[in-house]
């Protein structure tokens, strides 16, 4: 490595270390709080599953407290809420499988799946179950539905609930396959190809997204960063640091300044965990990772080679482009920050 390069990211290592202590927050009680609402959402789900064999009895943890990437204390949760149905026929909307419609075949004939009344028929269930065992509780709460909303919304000791309908593994019930990348066929730098397989044999869920359904790859992320790379180390910690960043200081409202909307990160979640695991697949080998400047400064080459090549590819899906309608100085605002860290961490940091 080039002497200049080294000194570089060695001098990142202090600065990142003491923005994750000042900026990271830690939750000691971040396990209980968790454990305590799954508790709660599982009595209420098999209550509900008793009433209504329609959703399951259980529920699957996603997003970033599932994955061990949350960069502060537990605020809010993802649940995805199975649906268990007999024989589904599920088909895609558009040749590039970004939503799908859902069927199920009841009493001879095949029904389209509303996700609307669906999830209409789950907000009824939890407002019994509040009223029975909630009354008066002011910590439990559920948001009335809206039209075509994506969630039912719950708060449940002042902690937020997105609650998801999904169907498991759906593309078991169609004839699409789904287009995995070369990566996830045999040629990934990281993963072994047993753990490869695996990831193909969870399958691709669909959840509900309007009137239609779209593709979900949360139980998949669960796996890769919660079990793969569960432990993590410093790419962990780097990845939070990025991430807090991506959060607070490289923001839509930033990058425009006659943005009018809610401020939000550039980077949605989404786009950031993929952007990690191409990192993994261009740093595979653990002496790459051996110290937290070295880790952030892996994501920031591999963030700065997508906007040279304005291309973020999906890492599930083959060919898609995830940077397809990213503006020419969106990259070139990204490069510059990215530039301004290495070169003023200190600054940059505080």
């Amino acid at each position: 490595m080039d002497q200049n390069i080294s000194a570089r990211i060695d001098r990142l290592e202090e600065p990142l270390q003491e923005y994750y202590r000042r900026i990271i927050r830690k939750d000691s009680d971040k396990r209980d709080v968790k454990q305590a609402l799954e508790s709660t959402l599982k009595k209420m789900l098999e209550f509900i599953n008793e009433r209504d064999k329609l959703f399951a009895n259980y529920f699957i943890l996603v997003g970033s407290v599932a994955d061990g990437t949350k960069t502060e204390a537990v605020n809010e949760l993802d649940v995805l809420v199975p649906l268990q149905m007999g024989k589904l026929k599920v088909a895609p909307v558009d040749h590039h499988l970004n939503l799908f419609r859902v069927h199920e075949h009841v009493g001879g004939e095949w029904r389209w799946i509303s996700h609307d009344g669906t999830i209409l028929r789950l907000f009824n269930l939890v407002e019994e179950y509040k009223e029975l065992y909630y009354k008066h509780d002011h910590g439990f709460q559920v948001t009335k539905k809206k039209v075509l909303a994506s969630a039912l919304r719950l708060m449940i000791n002042w902690i937020s609930i997105d609650m998801v309908l999904c169907v498991e593994n759906a593309l078991s019930f169609s004839d699409v396959k789904w287009p995995f990348p070369s990566w996830l066929c045999g040629k990934s730098k990281w993963l072994s190809y047993e753990q490869q397989e695996q990831i193909k044999s969870i399958g691709i869920d669909v959840t509900c997204n309007g009137l239609y359904w779209r593709p979900s790859f949360s139980r998949i992320d669960a796996f890769v960063f919660g079990e793969v790379d569960g432990k993590g180390g410093y790419r962990k910690k780097a990845f939070k640091i990025l991430k807090s960043l991506n959060s607070y200081y490289w923001t839509v409202d930033q990058l425009c300044s006659d943005y009018q909307g809610k401020t939000k990160p550039f980077l949605n979640s989404f786009f950031i965990k993929i952007l990690y695991l191409h990192t993994r697949e261009k740093y595979p080998e653990p002496h790459q990772w051996n110290t937290l400047s070295k880790s952030f400064c892996n994501f920031l080459d591999v963030l700065n080679d997508c906007c040279n090549q304005k291309c973020l590819y999906h890492y599930y899906q083959a060919d898609v482009n995830l940077f397809e309608r990213v503006a020419d100085k969106t990259f070139l605002w990204l490069q510059g920050k990215i530039h301004n860290i290495l070169e003023d961490p200190e600054n940059e940091l505080d």
